[in-house]
């Protein structure tokens, strides 16, 4: 079975990125963080990770052309059932590809939708949430706010939904 050089792999996977394990330990963290799709390529006999979840895979260099056509494949198809929105501190919420930057505030009031991803979360808690970052909330400001996060998340395929009366849920709109 023929074997492949690093280059050759790695272009064949531009939406997952290719980390060697153990030396790039740190970009892992990062891209873990960021909801990146991530193949790591163990080297030198070197443990492997126990994969963090479904957006990580290993192999063991050397590794064919098939193998790791497999491996891409596997983790794309794993992302694909299993996509959820990530939001990082940098205020930005992304989804599958995509990414759309968010304000402070509605960082805020996203956290707890994306950390409940399709279940709902409170409108009072929402209300609380703006309450501690700007001294005052009201239903009528949480309501615009959440207007305004339903227009930035349209483009990531995903919906904001109301449960009148009760609250929200964030959830895919594909």
């Amino acid at each position: 079975m023929p074997q492949y050089s690093e280059g050759q792999l790695f272009s064949a996977a531009q939406d997952v990125r290719v980390l060697r394990w153990p030396v790039e330990v740190q970009e892992l963290e990062q891209l873990r963080r960021r909801g990146i799709l991530r193949l790591l390529v163990v080297e030198n006999g070197a443990t492997p990770p126990v994969p963090s979840d479904s957006r990580e895979d290993w192999v063991r260099a050397p590794v064919s052309r098939a193998d790791f056509a497999a491996r891409v494949a596997a983790l794309r198809a794993r992302a694909g059932t299993h996509r959820i929105p990530v939001l990082d501190q940098d205020g930005l919420l992304r989804y599958g590809t995509r990414m759309v930057p968010v304000s402070p505030t509605q960082m805020n009031l996203l956290q707890p939708l994306v950390e409940r991803y399709g279940t709902l979360v409170a409108r009072h808690e929402l209300i609380a949430l703006l309450r501690d970052r700007r001294g005052t909330a009201s239903q009528n400001a949480l309501d615009l706010h959440i207007m305004r996060i339903r227009r930035k998340v349209v483009p990531l395929g995903l919906c904001v939904r109301t449960a009148s009366g009760r609250g929200y849920l964030l959830e895919s709109s594909d």
